[in-house]
């Protein structure tokens, strides 16, 4: 089996925005299931984890490079790639392209929590396949790792987690919370931007019934930064870097 694996399909109507184009939180969702299923073709899927290792993926964070927008009926494939284990995570890449052109690349960090104590475990303690490293480089793309201190003028909404939220690991689906970082916007504020680059940090859990403030602040000319936080828990920080699109 090889590291890289392709999906290839057609943008329909269902995933784009009022633009017309595939916005971030949409983004976020190819890439995972191009993961998903390239995770389910070598036994490392989430039925497959739990049965031989007692474990589940999670991610713990993912940044994004946005070169050209995702349109309606366009006819792309995703490219994910794995990098060999490290002592406790495993980090992947992933291309979107059009034809020859990428529009999307991403880097991102993946670890193992254990099924019962819901504590990180060492790779070596999982069964993971012996995959030939047919694509061995990287998308160079460096997290900021940026934190900045909110307080009650930067909070936008307060989100509460609903049952439709929770995945099969009975926290919130990490896909949710670039909603809920989105949701921190107006109609103007997203008008008046193009998104370049976009990056989550997954620092805690969130289950049914929780409730997250929701917190925006600019940093600087082309920068935001998102908290969302259940009391003085940090449960995800976003980072989004864009540019003003001209009148």
């Amino acid at each position: 089996m090889k590291n890289l694996y392709t999906e290839r399909m057609t943008i329909d109507d269902t995933i784009i925005d009022y633009e017309m184009k595939v916005p971030v939180m949409e983004i976020m969702r190819l890439l995972e299931i191009a993961s998903f299923n390239y995770a389910d073709k070598i036994g490392l899927d989430h039925d497959t984890m739990q049965e031989q290792s007692n474990a589940f993926w999670i991610v713990s964070k993912i940044k994004l490079q946005i070169r050209g927008d995702i349109l309606s009926q366009d006819k792309i494939s995703i490219n994910t790639w794995t990098h060999a284990p490290s002592l406790i995570r495993c980090d992947r890449d992933c291309e979107i392209k059009r034809k020859s052109k990428v529009l999307v690349r991403s880097t991102s960090e993946w670890c193992c929590l254990d099924f019962d104590t819901r504590r990180v475990r060492k790779m070596s303690t999982i069964t993971y396949p012996d995959l030939e490293m047919v694509r061995t480089d990287g998308v160079e793309l460096s997290y900021s790792n940026m934190r900045c201190e909110v307080d009650a003028s930067d909070l936008v909404y307060t989100r509460e987690i609903r049952a439709t939220d929770i995945d099969v690991n009975n926290h919130t689906n990490n896909l949710k919370y670039n909603y809920i970082a989105m949701d921190s916007f107006s109609m103007e504020e997203l008008r008046a931007i193009k998104i370049t680059e976009y990056e989550i940090y997954f620092v805690n859990e969130s289950h049914f019934g929780d409730r997250i403030d929701v917190y925006k602040k600019r940093t600087d000319k082309d920068h935001y930064y998102i908290e969302g936080r259940i009391a003085d828990k940090t449960i995800f920080r976003v980072i989004i870097k864009y540019k003003k699109k001209k009148n």
